[in-house]
């Protein structure tokens, strides 16, 4: 733990957000953390986000959340409104934020049948009204007092840096087809590759082939991540 204090010099050392995330990461993998959530809080209104977010969230997840509007419904964005500080999933369940719905109780479940029943999150406060999240998932245990103080002082500056990062890469210019916006746009929704297809008037095959091609030029590993650059990038319609 001691290490962790030098945390903040050590990140303004680091100029991409993978280092950021692998740094974040080894540090919080020992206490059960392995999945982080990371960026603007999103509005009640819009809950996905279309500002800058950092996230490594298994594709199930990932495709769930779209496609069963889990963000529409997702408690720790509303107890992020309510609470002021840190709190954890299992804080929410013993009803920290008031009585959990059967349909908000449904994200929590869903989150623990992939092996991350556990998060931390912190909300954050910034200058001119700005609201950020940053959340840790994985299989715990539920973090001890020490622990939490620790996790929050590393997420509050990866945050920062995350930030910081993610607004300097948004400005570096991609350009994406009209296909590719839309294919993108429409997996946002929710849709498959054959609903895609269908409504695009193209095969499932083509639709796979844009998505690779955007995924190449966001310099993502995966489809959930192409998403989360593009979002971050301002180059989906809202």
């Amino acid at each position: 733990m001691s290490d962790a204090f030098l945390f903040p010099q050590t990140l303004a050392g680091l100029d991409t957000i993978s280092a950021v995330c692998a740094e974040l990461l080894r540090h919080v993998m020992p206490l059960g953390f392995s999945v982080h959530a990371i960026g603007a809080h999103p509005h009640p209104d819009l809950p996905y986000p279309e500002q800058f977010i950092v996230a490594n969230w298994p594709e199930a997840w990932n495709d769930a959340y779209f496609k069963r509007h889990f963000g529409e419904r997702d408690p720790v964005l509303r107890a992020a409104s309510m609470l002021p500080g840190p709190f954890t999933t299992e804080d929410l369940r013993k009803g920290l934020s008031g009585p959990l719905s059967p349909e908000e109780t449904e994200v929590l479940d869903f989150a623990a049948a992939l092996g991350l029943p556990n998060a931390f999150i912190t909300p954050v406060h910034g200058a001119n009204g700005y609201r950020g999240l940053a959340c840790l998932v994985g299989a715990g245990p539920d973090p001890a007092p020490r622990e939490r103080a620790l996790l929050h002082f590393l997420l509050l500056h990866a945050h920062d840096r995350l930030r910081a990062l993610s607004a300097r890469q948004a400005t570096s210019a991609v350009s994406l087809t009209e296909r590719e916006v839309h294919v993108l746009s429409m997996s946002c929704r929710g849709l498959s590759d054959a609903e895609i297809a269908h409504e695009a008037g193209i095969s499932p095959r083509t639709v796979r082939f844009h998505f690779e091609n955007a995924r190449h030029k966001l310099g993502a590993r995966n489809r959930a991540e192409a998403l989360s650059q593009a979002i971050a990038r301002h180059l989906l319609p809202h």
